[in-house]
């Protein structure tokens, strides 16, 4: 007898996003859209409008605008069936350049726009950095630079109080452009070119040791004047700037306005003045800044932005001078975790009602008809099953009551409620008058 060949499995598919990806499931969900609800609801108090564009650009827009790690390392890039060569968004702001510049001379100034969109970069997914994220960008354009700078902390601010937080769990680090570049350029007479480097160095520095900060320096060229000159720099308060830049310190005189403004308006604890604070992207020229989480487990940066004068005019139109930030999604989510500000969310379903036998369909459907148009959230049966576990059901996803009529109920023209909190059962008649009466004792519930 021969052998039967044994049965081959079938292909599945796997079940494995791409790696840096998220699934939301209805509870990640949930979570998300209670931190957008925030978001919205503070960005609209501040008077922002909500703006959204294209998930693909032409490659060099990014190219132009975007800073040189993102462009060489994380774009992810294509060719279309046009041979064009286009690019998934990996931030907002060019973007957003290109579309006030489209309208420019149309648009009522200051404009103040906000958007959340979803960008790609790739790069190695770690806690708090995902490929695929979501990004909220807040900009105010057109107005006076002072004031501009004060609210763009302010809404940041803000957002994170919104989601529970206090002076004490975060700190803003701020800096300016301006005054690095006059350092670097008056102090030390370092050649434009030679910049760059130094930089990306300073903005290194708090994850480097002091050695290897040393080390790093003298790789750059730099004497030991220079290198005893910029660690007193970056150990230096906005105060000790100002005398050390002297007749070049007009930038550091402008920023000491902003930080004494806003440490006036939330609290001394949380505005720090950072010379380290550099942000990579080309297109700053004037304030930077980042959020920073203070709790033990997460000291990493939330979120940061900067003033972007030259931008928008970038694009053939006038010169808008502007500023803003992006912060992450995951970042806020792992800064609510950590600090045990994440809300308890449950389904969003008030009133279960149910069902004793396929005779009682159409009734059920007519009651849960009557109670969704009186503005209650109300989950129709859509199987026959023991009455028990009905009920065990609307307690796990979290409903204020269940509603149900029997044979008496039908005859009598009513329904009766079990409140599922303390277990008291009552009976209604199906008028509005008693119906609104049980909406009022469902609200407060």
């Amino acid at each position: 007898m021969s052998k039967q060949t044994p049965q081959l499995k079938k292909n599945t598919l796997s079940t494995q996003g791409y790696k840096g990806t998220r699934d939301f499931f209805p509870s990640e969900q949930r979570l998300k859209s209670y931190l957008y609800s925030k978001i919205h609801k503070l960005m609209v108090s501040y008077g922002y409008e909500e703006y959204a564009g294209p998930f693909v650009e032409h490659l060099e827009l990014y190219a132009a605008k975007s800073s040189e790690e993102i462009v060489k390392d994380q774009l992810y890039s294509f060719k279309d069936k046009g041979d064009r060569t286009l690019a998934i968004r990996p931030e907002m702001t060019p973007t957003l350049a290109r579309m006030v510049a489209t309208k420019q001379r149309e648009l009522i100034k200051p404009i103040r726009w906000y958007s959340i969109p979803t960008c790609m970069r790739y790069e190695r997914p770690q806690r708090g950095r995902l490929r695929e994220f979501d990004q909220l960008n807040v900009d105010i354009f057109g107005g006076n630079p002072l004031d501009e700078d004060i609210e763009i902390v302010l809404t940041g601010i803000d957002i994170l109080k919104s989601i529970g937080a206090s002076y004490q769990d975060f700190v803003v680090k701020i800096n300016h452009r301006g005054i690095i570049n006059s350092f670097l350029t008056k102090i030390l007479a370092i050649d434009l070119e030679n910049i760059p480097p130094i930089l990306r160095l300073f903005d290194k520095k708090d994850k480097l040791s002091a050695e290897n900060f040393q080390i790093q320096c003298k790789n750059l060229n730099l004497s030991d004047e220079n290198i005893h000159k910029i660690n007193s720099f970056m150990n230096s308060s906005i105060e000790e700037c100002i005398q050390l830049l002297g007749e070049y310190s007009a930038e550091a005189k402008e920023l000491k306005l902003r930080i004494d403004a806003l440490k006036e308006l939330t609290s001394s604890e949380c505005i720090l003045y950072s010379p380290d604070i550099m942000r990579g992207f080309d297109y700053y020229t004037g304030m930077v800044f980042e959020f920073f989480d203070r709790h033990p487990s997460n000291q990493r940066a939330l979120f940061g932005g900067g003033r972007y004068d030259n931008l928008v005019g970038a694009f053939g139109g006038d010169e808008l001078p502007g500023v803003g930030y992006g912060a992450g999604d995951v970042a806020l989510i792992n800064f609510m975790e950590v600090h045990g500000y994440l809300p308890v969310l449950n389904k969003q379903t008030d009133i279960c009602v149910l069902r004793f036998s396929e005779q009682d369909r159409m009734s059920a459907l007519k009651l849960t008809q009557i109670l969704r148009e009186k503005g209650l959230n109300i989950e129709a049966p859509v199987s026959v099953s023991k009455f028990g576990k009905q009920i065990q059901y609307a307690e796990k996803i979290g409903a204020k009551a269940v509603v149900f009529q029997g044979e008496e109920e039908i005859k009598s023209q009513t329904f009766s409620v079990k409140w599922l909190k303390t277990g008291l059962q009552e009976n209604y008649e199906l008028n509005d008058n008693e119906i609104n009466n049980f909406i009022k004792k469902s609200a407060l519930i």
